[in-house]
């Protein structure tokens, strides 16, 4: 039986860090914290790790509230589902690429990471100076901050470009004049704080310590941005790093990567921690709500009814190998079943089937990645809040990374592993390099679908024009070269005037 530990301590959070208000940004510090609650919270071990584990709880909010409308329902595997009409107005400003710098998703993703962030420099700041530690524990804690720094400034470079840079805990006054930093200076950090946390980190936990990150975590993470820096020979050599580690492997079967049992499992080196928290409607909840956001629009297969909120695209389910080109229900992608309902997949211990269209659905389209039935009332009560955790980056990532980064000659049999398992045959000998470049985004497509990723991979592939023709030929013809980056929050440049506004917004 898993421990829960880590999932549960994630939740108790210092007093001095909760006052800080979730929705608001961290570059405006409520003044009303007395600077003497955080200079004395950091006495003891217990309060050490205590800041540390508050540190990774941002990524709950982001991952609820804004990271599958980005990674998602931008790209062209999903789109808004939902009731029409007026439901959801801010998710269809950004599945039409109308989006502003009011929309309060991107703020929430900006706001969250900088939540984070603070927090790491503030673990960063007061943990050398508790005065009696396990030392150990000391370098760990340390660590653990820094890979999460380096983790939130990732999803801030990749989506909003230059950005504020600080590595301290900084003043409201001077939060209030910080300028944006190029983005170069951005990634040299992140590589920074990786190279700091790998070293340090361990290779695994015991069962209540899962979910912390590892050495593993740090050195995928650092092998993903160099892969965005377009540095392959990095990237590759990191990746291979966690492939002779020996401390992961591919679940037989794709499916058991999402089920509750198997969180924190074999295949996993980061995933976001959730449990059954009983929330009313909330992204700052202790359970995540995808289990009740993606089910099918009102079916009662899921707590809370389904909504039906991010629903695969006619363009992506084309997109699966199949042995009849006209017939969807041809698919030998093994990965499909585990990733998405379509009509007539059926729930045997509910009897439901699923119907031919739904509202929302008109293709009989949903997301089941993060299923959890409503008869398991351990893994989801109810109330929005399921015990599902979310996973960041799997093993078979790393081999997809190294499959790209060393290139057709070494990384071929690399993508076939992850391949074999999806019951597809091994990639043609005779590939370009080119046709290979696309073949590899193409396996992430289906391997990560609905993970959050898919939007990040149209905007770092080589040809900078390719997230815009790829998305205006599935239909989104708003997209346009601005898109490129998210529009820096109004909210943010209301507080401060040295916040430039990214280009076309």
């Amino acid at each position: 039986m898993r421990t829960k530990y880590f999932k549960a301590s994630a939740f108790l959070l210092m007093i001095a860090l909760t006052s800080v208000q979730c929705k608001k940004s961290l570059l405006q510090i409520d003044p009303t914290i007395p600077n003497k609650t955080v200079e004395n919270y950091y006495s003891t071990e217990a309060e050490a790790l205590t800041a540390v584990i508050a540190t990774y709880t941002p990524l709950q909010a982001m991952y609820n509230g804004a990271a599958w409308h980005i990674g998602d329902i931008m790209s062209d595997d999903c789109d808004l589902g939902g009731g029409g009409g007026g439901d959801g107005l801010e998710t269809a400003a950004l599945d039409n690429f109308t989006v502003d710098a009011f929309n309060p998703i991107s703020s929430l993703m900006w706001s969250q990471c900088y939540f984070g962030i603070y927090r790491a420099n503030l673990v960063l700041e007061k943990i050398p100076l508790v005065p009696v530690m396990n030392e150990d524990i000391r370098k760990r804690s340390l660590a653990e901050a820094k890979f999460l720094r380096a983790l939130y400034y990732f999803h801030l470079v990749r989506l909003f470009g230059d950005v504020p840079l600080y590595t301290n805990v900084i003043s409201l006054p001077d939060a209030s004049a910080i300028a944006r930093s190029p983005k170069a200076d951005v990634y040299a950090q992140i590589i920074a704080d990786l190279k700091d946390a790998e070293t340090v980190l361990p290779l695994s936990y015991q069962a209540d310590e899962k979910g912390r990150a590892t050495s593993g975590a740090a050195k995928g993470l650092m092998a993903s941005v160099y892969l965005w820096m377009g540095d392959n020979t990095n990237a590759a050599a990191k990746a291979m790093e966690v492939i002779t580690s020996n401390q992961y492997s591919l679940w037989e079967n794709y499916g058991d990567n999402f089920k509750l049992e198997n969180e924190n499992g074999k295949e996993s080196l980061i995933e976001i921690q959730y449990r059954n928290g009983n929330q009313t409607f909330s992204d700052y909840g202790q359970g995540q709500k995808l289990n009740t956001f993606f089910g099918p629009r009102f079916q009662y297969i899921v707590a809370s009814g389904g909504y039906g909120w991010n629903v695969p695209t006619l363009n992506f389910v084309q997109s699966y190998e199949r042995t009849n080109p006209a017939d969807l229900n041809t698919i030998i992608d093994k990965r499909r079943p585990s990733s998405m309902w379509m009509p007539g997949d059926k729930e045997d211990s509910l009897k439901y089937t699923q119907p031919a269209s739904l509202v929302g659905s008109p293709n009989g389209f949903n997301i089941r990645k993060y299923f959890v039935p409503v008869y398991n009332t351990a893994g989801d009560v109810g109330g929005w809040s399921c015990a599902l955790n979310v996973p960041y980056m799997r093993y078979s990532e790393i081999l997809l990374i190294y499959a790209e980064a060393a290139g057709k000659s070494l990384g071929k049999p690399y993508i076939d592993q992850v391949r074999a398992r999806a019951g597809l045959a091994p990639l043609p000998d005779a590939l370009s390099d080119q046709q290979y470049l696309d073949a590899v985004f193409n396996e992430r497509r289906h391997e990560f679908a609905f993970e959050m990723h898919r939007w990040y991979d149209l905007l770092r592939y080589p040809d900078t024009n390719y997230f815009v023709n790829v998305m205006k030929a599935s239909g989104k013809t708003n997209i346009s070269a601005k898109h490129r980056y998210l529009p820096i929050p109004q909210t943010e440049r209301d507080k401060d005037s040295n916040l430039t506004q990214n280009d076309g917004y």
